[in-house]
């Protein structure tokens, strides 16, 4: 009997006694894959890796748990294509009314005329931008399109004369785009993106930006909201023969697919 448990506990050792082994991928990087190893790797052992080349340790049973994982993952990498659509929609209202009057004296006693005035204006555009681009699993995908601007910049400058207006043109670059890296799993897909959107705003040298930084999973070949932002500004004033208000509107609304190409 106490030769059996010797024998049992002989066993065991060895099942457990830590190996190492070198595995060269195929298809993938070494990089990409250790993130969905490690949480694999038994206490004690040691994965790490560089380039196309694995290095684990540990015993012999997870190693070959981990060389089946190794073989489900290192695929060759899918083309997919990216298409990110950025709608927009602005807005806008006025509308017064106002009088003028005029009194006259004269021989034959007071006269009085005048005149009055009814406005109304009504202002909307609509700004959808449409962008695609290929990439691998995995990879970085980055597309930019958009103009360069001189737009006015007023400084005020202090000298030992005074103070000094500086007026000078800067250049800008302000355009549309964004930066992505998509992940297969089966036929879900994560993505890390970070969209952008500049366009000249209303005022001299003002700029209209719009930034998002987010990680969406979704279903391949699946529109994904990415986001959507609104505002409202309005504004009213009167007079004493006079009144007018003035309202905007401002709606944005990101949308992202990836397809896979083969």
């Amino acid at each position: 009997m106490k030769r059996l448990m010797l024998l049992l506990l002989f066993a065991s050792s060895l099942a457990w006694a830590q190996g190492l082994e070198i595995v060269t991928l195929r298809h993938r990087q070494a990089e990409a894959l250790l993130p969905q190893l490690q949480p694999f790797v038994e206490p004690g052992g040691a994965l790490n890796g560089s380039g196309d080349k694995l290095f684990l340790r540990a015993s012999a049973r997870n190693l070959a748990e981990l060389r089946q994982l190794i073989a489900a993952l290192d695929t060759p990498q899918r083309r997919l294509m990216i298409s990110l659509r950025q709608e927009g929609s602005d807005s806008g209202a006025g509308g017064g009314a106002g009088a003028s009057a005029r009194v006259e004296v004269g021989a034959g006693g007071a006269a009085i005329s005048g005149r009055g005035h009814l406005y109304q204006s009504e202002t909307h555009s609509r700004r959808n931008v449409a962008q695609q681009v290929q990439t691998i699993d995995g990879g970085r995908a980055a597309i930019m399109v958009g103009q360069s601007y001189f737009l006015p910049m007023r400084q005020l400058v202090i000298g030992p004369g005074g103070v000094i207006l500086s007026e000078t043109l800067v250049q800008r670059d302000l355009g549309s785009g964004f930066v992505a890296v998509p992940r297969l799993a089966g036929d879900r897909v994560t993505v890390e993106i970070s969209p952008r959107d500049d366009t000249p705003g209303p005022l001299p040298g003002s700029v209209n930006s719009q930034r998002l930084v987010t990680t969406v999973s979704g279903r391949l070949g699946e529109w994904m909201e990415l986001g959507a932002s609104g505002s409202e500004q309005s504004s009213a004033g009167s007079g004493i023969v006079s009144y007018s208000t003035q309202s905007a509107s401002r709606r944005r609304r990101l949308l992202l697919r990836i397809e896979a190409l083969d």
